[in-house]
């Protein structure tokens, strides 16, 4: 069960890989638009499937495909490499290509939580959680990714019974939780994120 005396006690001294991590978000964000690209196109991959499949499809598939290749050519990729709802990703990720020369300045703006919104607002399968997801990965550390293991530490910790998917209030609601809980332990919601994603899964991934 998830105690929030062991988290205290866990982030008390700093994890060099998470250090690692957060040093290797904020390069991201540095980076020219195809690279953020790929960021995005890793969250929608991973949504309600797993960080693993993400990397691995990401891995398999050349980042060529996922910037110019047509739907068809990109559908077949996805399923030569066994990603899970392969139809629906790909579509995502075609029709979110209006965004990557707005890319590098989303990722340098200091709104977060505005940028969120946006991205949550304007691209098709990217919610609240994908779009927390995308915006820690290149070094925004402002937001919430309310994901199954975070919620079920949550649920331990409160009493309470969340599931993964949450509406626009709840999430809110539950975020403005976890943001209590960082400003708590002294650190940023996407860092705190990485820690008891480690607590939850013994992993540290992205």
């Amino acid at each position: 069960m998830f105690i929030f005396t062991d988290l205290k006690e866990i982030v008390k001294n700093s994890d060099p890989l998470i250090d690692l991590r957060v040093k290797e978000f904020i390069l991201a964000g540095q980076s020219g638009k195809e690279k953020l690209f790929s960021e995005l196109c890793f969250c929608i991959l991973a949504a309600n499937t797993s960080a693993e499949m993400g990397i691995r499809v990401m891995n398999s598939v050349n980042l060529d495909h996922f910037l110019y290749s047509d739907l068809e050519t990109l559908r077949s990729e996805l399923k030569k490499v066994s990603c899970r709802f392969y139809n629906m990703r790909s579509k995502f990720i075609v029709d979110s290509r209006w965004i990557i020369d707005e890319l590098p300045e989303i990722a340098r703006t200091g709104d977060s939580m505005g940028t969120r919104e946006y991205l949550a607002e304007n691209l098709m399968g990217v919610g609240y959680k994908e779009s927390s997801h995308f915006l820690r990965n290149v070094g925004k550390f402002e937001c919430a990714i309310l994901d199954k293991h975070i919620l079920r530490m949550m649920n331990a910790w409160s009493g309470t019974d969340l599931k993964a998917s949450l509406s626009k209030k709840k999430y809110l609601e539950i975020e403005d939780a976890f943001i209590k809980m960082s400003d708590m332990l002294n650190m940023k919601p996407g860092v705190l994120d990485l820690y008891m994603w480690k607590m939850a899964t013994g992993k540290v991934l992205k």
